[in-house]
């Protein structure tokens, strides 16, 4: 019924812009994941060192050298404060942030990777609705602005997908749901596919970062390597994050997506799209 977009990723180019390419024949014995650590540590320097080649080195001045906990203070400093939306505002923003690059009239769901018309928002099936990936219930904020209606981690989905998914944590295994065919999902989490499996964990670990409690109003958000937390403002599991933001790298529909957050709507950035080595720095 719908064309799907399943992949939208170019790895290669990819890891050479994020500075993380080491020819996989350097490490013969080790797992696609273990190579892309590596590659992290061994370039995690050259960038410090080098950060007047950052195209956003202004941006992020001030988080440079940096690691641990003064890395994530310095990085929720810089993308704290930013312009909050409402969340009527999300319907328009959504249609610009989710473009189908290959066809403008349409928006890309997140958990289907399908393809439908931008104007087929609603409640009605086959519509989509707006998912929170860190789930509303999961600090209480619901749709307030701010939390609740952060571009960073606000993305276009099906609406009976969307409701299947609720609040479970993320983690590996389950069933195949029977729409969103290339998801699994069981009591406690939720697996997206593949191709958006870095995308979701880089949106929790900023929505981690950004979400310090530090605000009257705003909850502290972190994460936990653990399902079934429930409604305190923690989001699982960490460990099988972290093996996804490895497994599938940063892609030019996350970069564009990224852009347009900080140039049109909010004035702030993930920087985990921006650096992916900044991940293993922090957790």
């Amino acid at each position: 019924m719908f064309p799907t977009m399943n992949s939208l990723k170019k790895p290669a180019a990819l890891l050479f812009v994020a500075g993380l390419m080491v020819p996989t024949l350097l490490f013969p014995t080790n797992s696609q994941a273990e190579n892309t650590v590596a590659a992290n540590e061994a370039t995690s320097a050259s960038v410090t060192a080098d950060s007047t080649t950052d195209p956003y080195y202004s941006y992020y001045q001030t988080a440079y050298g940096k690691t641990g906990t003064a890395l994530k203070s310095a990085l929720h400093n810089i993308i704290d404060d930013h312009k909050k939306l409402s969340y009527d505002s999300l319907w328009a923003a959504l249609r610009d942030t989710d473009e189908d690059p290959n066809n403008p009239n349409n928006v890309i769901l997140l958990y289907t990777g399908r393809s439908q018309s931008k104007l087929t928002n609603g409640g009605l099936v086959n519509d989509w609705n707006r998912e929170h990936v860190w789930a509303k219930s999961h600090g209480g904020f619901g749709e307030t602005a701010g939390a609740g209606t952060d571009l960073h981690h606000i993305r276009p989905a099906d609406v009976s997908v969307n409701s299947a998914r609720g609040n479970l944590d993320f983690d590996n295994g389950g069933v195949y749901h029977s729409e969103a065919t290339l998801c699994r999902y069981d009591s406690d989490s939720w697996e997206p596919r593949d191709a958006v499996k870095g995308d979701v964990a880089r949106m929790l670990l900023y929505m981690a970062v950004r979400y310090e409690g530090d605000v009257s109003g705003e909850p502290n958000l972190e994460m936990k390597d653990a399902v079934n937390t429930g409604t305190a403002p923690y989001h699982g599991k960490l460990s099988t994050l972290l093996q996804w933001h490895l497994q599938d790298p940063v892609d030019s529909f996350e970069m564009r997506r990224n852009n347009i957050i900080y140039t049109k709507y909010q004035g702030n950035r993930n920087p985990f799209i921006d650096h992916p080595e900044w991940v293993d720095l922090i957790w």
